[in-house]
């Protein structure tokens, strides 16, 4: 998404479609501590598309501006296959369900979507 304003909304869909059926939006809260031992809490919110078609993974990786990593997963047994997953979290996942989530379907994860976008929009006008 690296400076692109639009996006073929074919390309949204299809990206939409990948993250309703195969893909994992996280969104949790952990306290963690500082250099001093002081303890705060963080939010992290992440997102994952995985599949064996590397080929497919890579597409979609490159439609949106190479935002994100790429990472192989190797084959828990002999009878699994080598899958490529992308990853994206904090901003540029922001960004991304925010071109998303009008071709989302799966109501889970719509609402997960719409949970982080609020918080991150809330978020930012308090700053």
């Amino acid at each position: 998404m690296k400076g692109l304003m639009f996006f073929d909304t074919n390309k949204l869909a299809y990206c939409a479609s990948f993250m309703d059926g195969e893909g994992y939006i996280e969104w949790t809260i952990r306290e963690k501590k500082n250099g001093k031992g002081k303890k705060h809490l963080t939010h992290i919110y992440r997102m994952e598309i995985c599949n064996t078609d590397k080929d497919l993974i890579k597409s979609l990786y490159n439609d949106f501006g190479q935002e994100g990593s790429l990472f192989e997963v190797k084959p828990r047994s002999k009878k699994h296959q080598q899958q490529l997953r992308w990853g994206m979290s904090h901003r540029k996942l922001y960004r991304l369900l925010k071109l998303i989530l009008p071709f989302m379907r799966e109501k889970r994860k719509i609402n997960k979507a719409k949970e982080i976008i609020k918080w991150v929009e809330n978020r930012n006008t308090i700053q």
